[in-house]
Order: C-alpha cells, then structure tokens, then sequence
C-alpha cells in the first residue's frame, strides 16, 4: 500500500498543475508551517511522554536503547575475555608439554 501512495505521489507530481502548485509560494510556506508544526507537536508529545515516564519511575525507550547497547558492549567483552583465557590455558598446556 505504501509503495502504491509512492507511485501515485511520483505520478501526481509529473502533472504541470500539481507543479505549479507546489512551486506557488503560498504552497511552499503552508507545507512549511505544517511540518514545523507536525514536528512542534511531536516534540511536544515526546517530552510530555518522558516526563510521565520519569514521574512513574518507568523505563523509556531511550532508556531500553541505552540498555541494549551497554548489553551488547558488555557481551562483547565477555566473549572477549573468555577467548583471552581460552588462549592463555592453551598457551599453559603447550609450556608444560
């Protein structure tokens, strides 16, 4: 379905009235003041959203991402260390042989 409305967008996009439209500046500045406001908006709900979060002690999704990657450092250097010891027991074995 998205592929479809991207199509359909590209296609409305090639008609010389959807250009002159758009290339209108009045178009343009409306466009504009819709996107900043979509995003005035959307920021607004994110902070109002972390707030709530901090407020209940619950985790963001920041706060799981955050946790993910520290994991993942964590797991690499345990795979690391367990290699250096794996290395180092064969290196005793072959010293005593």
């Amino acid at each position: 379905m998205k592929k479809k409305l991207l199509n359909q967008a590209m296609k409305a996009m090639t008609n010389p009235t959807v250009q002159k439209v758009i290339s209108h500046e009045k178009t343009q500045k409306a466009f504009a003041s819709a996107f900043k406001t979509t995003y005035a908006v959307k920021k607004q709900i994110d902070d109002t959203k972390a707030d709530v979060a901090k407020k209940l002690n619950l985790a963001t999704s920041d706060d799981l991402r955050s946790m993910k990657r520290e994991l993942d450092r964590l797991q690499r250097q345990v795979e690391r260390l367990k290699k250096e010891k794996k290395a180092r027991a064969t290196a005793e074995t072959a010293e005593k042989s």
